[in-house]
């Protein structure tokens, strides 16, 4: 899609399940999803956004200190 001569991705996080980033273990529950713009150098001289939708997750593991974390796409975020 193209907005005012600029490219604009439309993409969603479907990779393996995450891992609490503080005790590492893997998420069960989704807590909630939102969308996410993630800007990149320009391609082909024009401005390009990645709208990208991603998950947040429970951490459930009752000593870890993090209640909810962010699913995150290597190399983009």
């Amino acid at each position: 899609m193209t907005v005012d001569g600029d490219l604009m991705v439309d993409a969603a996080a479907c990779g393996p399940p995450c891992r609490c980033p503080q005790c590492e273990r893997p998420a069960t529950r989704v807590h909630s999803r939102y969308g996410r713009q993630v800007y990149a150098l320009p391609v082909g001289g024009r401005g390009l956004t990645v709208r990208l939708r991603v998950c947040r997750f429970f951490c459930d593991h009752s000593q870890c200190h993090r209640r909810t974390f962010v699913e995150q796409v290597a190399g983009l975020t």
